[in-house]
């Protein structure tokens, strides 16, 4: 059971994600999502978003054929800075976006990454004498009560 538990806990621990095309067009509020912006839109957004900004990315709130609402956690402008944000609403016109993407869960990748960690799990647990056969001094079995 412990291990089923410490497995369990790595694959929370190191999920890894990535961004995709486009599943469905249709868009349901609360999809991690990733605007890439036009020229247009970097110059048009500058003012709420920070010079020079072509990637949003953030939870969808709503959208719309005209909009798109994002709640912002982060921003990376064209050389290459990212900056964090805290869930700032911000609306996209549709016009501004040039490609979208939504947040999936890499599965292989976290499964070699959550494989990893249990690995290094066990050989620290087994290290320190959590699991594993235990003996007394000079290798030997302890004494049974």
């Amino acid at each position: 059971m412990r291990v089923v538990k410490l497995l369990l806990g790595a694959v929370i621990v190191t999920g890894c994600y990535r961004y995709v095309p486009l599943a469905t067009p249709q868009l349901q509020p609360g999809t991690r999502v990733s605007a890439e912006l036009t020229d247009s839109g970097t110059l048009e957004l500058a003012r709420y978003l920070g010079p020079g900004v072509f990637l949003v990315g953030g939870r969808l709130l709503g959208n719309n054929d005209r909009e798109l609402s994002l709640a912002v956690f982060t921003v990376q402008s064209r050389d290459g800075q990212e900056s964090y944000w805290k869930g700032e609403a911000v609306t996209l016109p549709r016009p501004v976006i040039g490609s979208l993407r939504e947040r999936r869960l890499a599965v292989g990748r976290s499964a070699v990454m959550a494989g990893a960690f249990l690995a290094g799990a066990v050989a620290l647990l087994d290290a320190f004498g959590v699991i594993g056969p235990q003996t007394g001094p000079g290798g030997t079995p302890p004494p049974s009560k």
